[in-house]
């Protein structure tokens, strides 16, 4: 690409000087305009796919990713059974709670994603929908080790923290996830009772 870069530039130059000429003696420029936009061109190439601009471009790209991933994954205000939770025992009541904590995390992740409850495993879902966190997590999926490089660790973090909050607040026997927003039916990462059970990044 270096010598691409060098030849176009000299083909830039000398395109430059035969316009000039061209133009001065006999009025004529398009075949040096031609020979200065193809010249110009070969330097573009060349200088777009430089190895270096490459790798200063992924690595851009890459935090682009992680700062959008950790920005979804602001803290949710803790919850409490007096100001949302509804008290009492009994099988309606837990459901009643079961329903106002799904109502809280659908709040609260509202711009990251949709959440939903599976009431036969216990697990609240929640299905990343941004455009920006369904790519860099599709791209987490398949190459886990840029976990540390996306900023995955702070998005668990807030997940497992939830996952406390959940359990102060109906019980120890609910999970939350980080569903994969290319095939909801896989998890990338479980915590329950504030302990993580499943993280894709450390398979």
């Amino acid at each position: 690409m270096i010598f691409l870069i060098v030849f176009g530039g000299l083909m830039l130059i000398l395109g430059g000087f035969y316009l000039a000429n061209s133009w001065q003696q006999y009025r004529e420029w398009k075949g040096g305009t031609i020979i200065v936009v193809l010249s110009l061109a070969a330097v573009i190439y060349g200088v777009i796919n430089l190895p270096a601009f490459n790798r200063s471009k992924q690595h851009s790209s890459s935090e682009a990713q992680s700062s959008q991933v950790t920005s979804n994954s602001g803290s949710m205000s803790s919850f409490s059974n007096k100001a949302n939770i509804g008290s009492g025992t009994g099988s309606a009541s837990q459901e009643n709670k079961e329903m106002a904590i799904l109502r809280q995390l659908q709040k609260g992740y509202s711009k990251f994603g949709d959440v939903s409850f599976d009431s036969k495993t216990k697990t609240y879902k929640v299905t990343p929908t941004d455009d920006d966190t369904v790519n860099a997590l599709k791209q987490l999926a398949q190459d886990p080790s840029q976990a540390e490089q996306m900023g995955w660790s702070k998005l668990t973090s807030s997940f497992k923290k939830n996952s406390k909050d959940i359990d102060k607040a109906i019980g120890d026997d609910y999970s939350l996830s980080i569903m994969n927003p290319a095939d909801d039916s896989q998890a990338m990462y479980t915590a329950k009772n504030g302990k993580t059970t499943y993280d894709i990044a450390n398979q």
